[in-house]
């Protein structure tokens, strides 16, 4: 066997042994720095760059989380290899943002009689279980994705898983909920599945009440008069409601009055007189164009009074409210009585009053000059009974929430202010893409032109400089 005396050959050997070592301290540590990053955790290392930040836990979901006083468990029923990347992304940012919050996946097809435990047992696959303990609930898969209608033939759909878990948390880790009562035998309106629901995430449930069977229950945290299209009986009636009424509030009660021009309540009005509210004759005409839709003056966009954040904190100034065919609300000084109006009008409008006989929106001699108050806040500071009265019958409807949210995070807010809660849980929706950005025709062409022609004709011009220079030397 002949021995490798060529020269170098040592010297080539230690160099490839170098260059396998050196190759595989790089790996060793590219594995080690991966291991560390994973063990950051992910809201340093991940950033949400979705336009409505799909990724991103919202400040209320963020403090509700931080804050729960017990333990909560998210199942995620969902098969191996089928999850969902926004519902995982986002039970991870939940389980970062509360140490009490923690979740797993469940496949149903390993353990089929898990959801049955939770009676959950018809539940879309991708659903979500919260368990509290002694209170669970479950969120339905079918539901995190909502239509959003601009028009009758163009939607987009959007997430709000975050809307419900928090709702779910909030709902069954703030204790036994809150009872709201919603008056009958009047004509009344009834309350929208909306807002029905959106009582009921912040942990209010509503059900129905005839005075003309007893007094207002005592577990009744909040009375709703809906647009009453007849009067309350007096002493005349075959059962006097409006003494019952105000037991109710000389007891520290709590109503929610939304109330139309075109009903006349005179018994139901004198309770309200007793806090100081009168209505004002008439209905609002916006003048100023810039305070109303479309142009249209008695569909009033009003402003957030002033003060009105300090009685009902959720109150977003941001978010528009409608208010169509309203009345003005008029609150004179009364002893022991407090009043915070909530929703204003501009300088600019006046109230018609022929009411809805009108024949013009233009001002005309006996009509009355703003500004007047829509919402206002009254509460008795001797007794703590507390009113919220709307000049409106229409700001609950669920065709106009799906361009005008903010009507319902306005009721949900005022009623959860009415029971004592801190502030409204109204999460919106998130969009699933950007929405796309149209350039005019000239712009597109320019673009275009850059990129097709400046951009690559600049770089040959500098490559063929670079080159002569290169050869000339």
């Amino acid at each position: 066997m002949k021995k490798n005396n060529r020269p170098g050959a040592g010297r080539i050997f230690r160099s490839g042994l170098y260059s396998t070592a050196i190759l595989a301290a790089a790996v060793v540590l590219a594995v080690l720095v991966n291991l560390a990053v994973r063990a950051i955790p992910a809201r340093y290392t991940e950033f949400d760059l979705s336009e409505g930040g799909l990724y991103t836990l919202g400040e209320t979901s963020r403090q509700l989380a931080g804050e729960l006083g017990q333990d909560v468990t998210i199942y995620y029923l969902c098969e191996t290899g089928s999850e969902d990347a926004i519902i995982t992304g986002l039970l991870d940012q939940y389980a970062a943002a509360g140490g009490r919050i923690r979740w797993e996946q469940v496949d149903p097809a390993l353990h089929p009689t898990f959801a049955a435990k939770y009676g959950a047992e018809t539940a879309s696959a991708g659903s979500l279980i919260v368990d509290a303990g002694e209170r669970s609930a479950v969120l339905d898969a079918a539901d995190f994705y909502v239509y959003a209608y601009t028009d009758a033939s163009s939607y987009s759909i959007r997430f709000d898983g975050e809307g419900q878990i928090t709702e779910a948390l909030y709902r069954l880790t703030s204790g036994e909920p809150s009872r709201a009562y919603a008056t009958s035998n009047h004509g009344e309106k009834a309350l929208s599945a909306t807002l029905t629901d959106a009582l009921e995430a912040q942990n209010i449930e509503v059900e129905s009440l005839s005075l003309l069977s007893g007094p207002v229950p005592e577990d009744c945290a909040l009375l709703i008069i809906n647009c009453p299209a007849s009067d309350f009986a007096g002493a005349e009636g075959p059962v006097d409601e409006t003494a019952l009424l105000q037991d109710y509030l000389d007891a520290g009660g709590r109503v929610l009055l939304l109330t139309d021009a075109y009903y006349s309540t005179p018994n139901l009005d004198a309770v309200m007189a007793g806090f100081g509210l009168t209505r004002v004759e008439g209905l609002v005409v916006e003048g100023d164009a810039d305070r109303c839709l479309y142009g249209y003056s008695y569909y009033l966009l009003p402003a957030l009074a002033a003060g009105a954040q300090e009685v009902v904190e959720s109150l977003d100034p941001a978010a528009p409210v409608l208010l169509q065919m309203a009345q003005g609300l008029a609150a004179a000084p009364a002893d022991g009585v407090t009043a915070v109006p909530l929703l204003t009008t501009s300088d600019a409008a006046h109230s018609k009053t022929a009411g809805y006989e009108m024949t013009t929106v233009d001002r005309e001699e006996g009509d009355l000059d703003g500004p007047f108050d829509l919402a206002v806040w009254a509460e008795a500071d001797r007794t703590g009974a507390a009113v919220v009265w709307v000049g409106c019958s229409n700001m609950d409807d669920d065709l106009l929430y799906q361009s005008i949210p903010g009507n319902c995070d306005f009721l949900v807010g005022c009623a959860a202010a009415l029971t004592g809660q801190s502030g409204g849980l109204l999460i919106e929706s998130k969009a699933l893409e950007a929405d796309q950005l149209v350039l005019p025709a000239r712009t597109a062409a320019a673009v275009g032109l850059t990129f097709l022609a400046v951009i690559p004709v600049g770089l040959l011009a500098a490559g063929a400089v670079v080159t002569i220079r290169r050869r000339r030397r």
